[in-house]
């Protein structure tokens, strides 16, 4: 049995004076069509552009990046598939966001493969590197799609003069923001834990606070 074929893929063929000729019209037409797909294809499949932000919400963003000669500073472009949340760990009073800047700027950080992208307190954001930079934060090397390799690290102040819960809402704010941005979804956050095994983001993980933490990002990103 025949199949019929559809009229759009038909070579057409008419007769003039005892003389076939195509009309290559359709063939123009499929081809057009076939350099779309792939210029669309493309534009699908192409990272979105990184972002440095000034703001988000009412929280003000300060960039301040590494300087490229730091060995913090990995140089590797990727594209973000990942977000990877910590805490400081640094109970200290003055132990905030411009304090931990200040600290990957040091001279005696230069020679140290250690950095992450953002650092969130109670009132502002520092960012240290290029979103599309791969940093040194999750204790995973630079093994494929894993934490360094695809993640945006974010370490959450945890300072005993701070407010902590705050800091956090801070976090969440600017998860949901490079979620957007991004084009990731709610999966795509994790936990430091998750790339190594070590309990970071520790208050984080206590009881059911990192649940209440993705929530409030869910929050965000309704609004």
């Amino acid at each position: 049995m025949n199949t019929p074929i559809p009229a759009l893929c038909r070579t057409q063929h008419k007769k003039v004076h005892g003389v076939y000729t195509v009309n290559l019209k359709p063939i123009g037409l499929l081809t057009f069509l076939f350099i779309l797909g792939l210029f669309s294809g493309f534009q699908l499949f192409k990272p979105p552009q990184a972002v440095i932000p000034a703001q988000i919400g009412s929280i003000t963003v300060h960039t301040d990046f590494l300087p490229a000669e730091y060995a913090g500073y990995s140089d590797i472009h990727r594209r973000v598939r990942l977000i990877v949340i910590h805490e400081t760990d640094n109970f200290s009073p003055g132990a905030d966001a411009q304090a931990h800047n200040t600290y990957l700027h040091s001279s005696k950080q230069a020679d140290t493969a250690l950095s992450w992208h953002y650092t969130v307190d109670d009132t502002e954001i520092y960012h240290h590197l290029p979103d599309e930079i791969a940093a040194y934060h999750a204790s995973d090397g630079m093994r494929a799609k894993g934490g360094n390799e695809s993640g945006i690290g974010i370490e959450i102040c945890v300072n005993q003069d701070g407010d902590y819960q705050k800091a956090v809402d801070n976090a969440a704010q600017l998860v949901a923001y490079l979620l957007q941005n991004y084009k990731l979804d709610l999966d795509d956050v994790k936990q430091h834990y998750d790339f190594c095994g070590k309990d970071c983001p520790h208050r984080l993980r206590e009881n059911d606070n990192w649940q209440n933490f993705l929530a409030q990002v869910e929050k965000y990103l309704a609004s």
